[in-house]
């Protein structure tokens, strides 16, 4: 608590009390949801692409997150897909879920869930994650289920890194979301550094990995934690029930 404390020191009380909550709240969620290894956080890219680095509760902090202002390279921490791949992980990303665009929601079922998630996916709003095609669509998991999320970066240009956490605490957040949100409960990190041309059939892309278990049904929140991404939408519902 004494981190808790001086982390506080300075804030104007509302985002004090939000970050006080975060932590409270993630304390007594780690039980049934795990933290570090008890949460499983294996890395690995999507199907045969390979990928590495998943994360614990707390994994890197937030020094990982202001590292990958750049754009992809071989070597950066995780998997590096071309244009050809990326189409396949798109066509795939609808595979296990029943999609329901007119509510925006995509529900998962069984006990292995695979999330294929992109980062702005071009055609869609900037700032935003895409599912199945939707924009920030709500995801529906089954308590229980092994849920590993596949991540590709598809933005372009300075600052455009993503990463994701997810988290009880709901919007709206901060310049600074991880003020608001604490480390959450999940973390995928490092963050995905952006495509690495603009032409994207010339781009190599970023992609990443995490798995955990879902543990307390509820409603909890996916968030980019870039600076100023969730205050602009970069942010969706991810329930477990």
């Amino acid at each position: 608590m004494m981190e808790l404390a001086k982390l506080e020191h300075g804030m104007k009380p509302t985002i004090r009390h939000r970050v006080r909550g975060a932590v409270v709240m993630a304390a007594l969620l780690a039980a049934s949801w795990g933290t570090g290894a008890q949460a499983q956080m294996a890395g690995g890219g999507y199907g045969a692409y390979g990928g590495m680095m998943g994360g614990g509760m707390m994994g890197g902090g937030m020094m990982a997150f202001a590292q990958s202002d750049r754009p992809v390279e071989p070597g950066w921490g995780g998997a590096v897909l071309d244009y050809a791949q990326v189409r396949d992980f798109l066509a795939r990303s609808a595979q296990g879920a029943r999609v329901d665009a007119r509510a925006n929601t995509v529900t998962y079922s069984g006990r292995d869930v695979r999330i294929a998630m992109v980062a702005v996916q071009p055609g869609h709003p900037d700032q935003t994650f895409e599912v199945a095609g939707l924009t920030n669509p709500t995801l529906v998991v089954p308590r229980g289920a092994t849920v590993r999320i596949d991540l590709v970066n598809m933005d372009y240009g300075r600052n455009m890194e993503h990463g994701l956490i997810i988290t009880p605490v709901p919007p709206p957040y901060p310049y600074m979301s991880m003020m608001a949100t604490g480390p959450g409960l999940v973390q995928l990190e490092p963050l995905l550094p952006w495509r690495s041309a603009s032409r994207l059939q010339a781009a190599s892309y970023a992609e990443l990995s995490t798995s955990f278990v879902a543990g307390e049904p509820g409603t909890y929140w996916y968030v980019c934690p870039t600076p100023e991404h969730a205050e602009k939408g970069m942010v969706g519902r991810f329930i477990v029930r």
